[in-house]
Parts: C-alpha cells; sequence; structure tokens
C-alpha cells in the first residue's frame, strides 16, 4: 500500500464512522469526527502543496 493509498484509508474510517453517528442521531460527534477530517485533509494538502513547490513530491 502507498502512502497515498494510505492516507485515504485514514480518511475514510473517520467518515463512515460519521455517517453511523448520523444514522444513530449523534449530530455533535459527527460534527467533531468531520472537523477532524477536515483539518486533517487540509494538512495532507498542504503538505503536498510544499512538497510540490519544493520539487519532492511522493
Amino acid at each position: 500500500m502507498t502512502d497515498k493509498e494510505l492516507e485515504f484509508c485514514v480518511l475514510c474510517g473517520p467518515l463512515e464512522d460519521a455517517l453511523e453517528m448520523l444514522d444513530n442521531g449523534d449530530t455533535a460527534g459527527a460534527r467533531a469526527v468531520l472537523e477532524r477530517v477536515v483539518l486533517r485533509a487540509r494538512e495532507l494538502c498542504d503538505q503536498e502543496r510544499r512538497a510540490q513547490e519544493t520539487g519532492g513530491g511522493r
């Protein structure tokens, strides 16, 4: 599994949890999970952008 595939899986698990929370009526819990996923996704995008700017890439 590549790093990018692993990063994708790391984001998908919590999204599935958030959907289950929504189904169970736990909107506050789902929102908290979604906020963490968005924060992590932004971090990954920033890392990728920096790598592209420095010519590193993955």
